[in-house]
């Protein structure tokens, strides 16, 4: 009896300590975003190449998510200084992105100065499944984090923006 207990115990044991070896949990490990390139509606072209030296969140979205809208807005004006892009994840949405902007001005208080603009590649690099989903790249280029949903409240969003830090 007490051999099965022994035995049980260092079953129990080697089970909690295996996982955690033998894991491919890479949440930890910091990825270097994608190479990319795509013009926005500011007739500027954004790469991961012109990027590099400057943090900044890419804001994977789409014209037709409502639920976008509020963080756009929220992000925009609370990190107004910082550089912060929003990526559709339709390609749909390539032939109309004045348009699409313009609804975003008038869907809530307050002018969105955010470029807009469209990379389904890149949005597929990066495993977009959701929208909004933020990816917050260091000036390294690195991926510091991802947020999926709404990002609307000031302490939140400080704190992703913290990261970098």
């Amino acid at each position: 009896m007490q051999l099965k207990a022994a035995f049980l115990i260092i079953l129990i044991a080697l089970l909690t300590i295996i996982p955690g070896c033998i894991s491919s949990d890479e949440s930890n490990v910091q990825k270097v975003v994608p190479k990319f390139s795509m013009v926005a509606d500011d007739e500027t072209t954004y790469s991961a190449d012109n990027l590099l030296g400057t943090p900044y969140i890419l804001h994977f979205s789409a014209s037709w998510c409502n639920q976008c809208r509020s963080t756009i807005h929220a992000v925009d004006n609370q990190l107004s200084n910082h550089t912060y892009i929003i990526v559709s994840t339709d390609s749909l949405d390539s032939d109309k992105l004045s348009d699409w902007h313009l609804q975003v001005n008038e869907s809530a208080d307050g002018t969105v100065d955010a470029p807009f603009s469209v990379n389904t590649e890149l949005a597929e690099s990066l495993d977009i499944k959701n929208t909004p989903t933020l990816i917050l790249v260091d000036s390294e280029g690195l991926i510091v984090d991802r947020h999926i949903g709404s990002l609307t409240e000031s302490s939140d969003i400080e704190a992703f923006w913290a990261q970098l830090a």
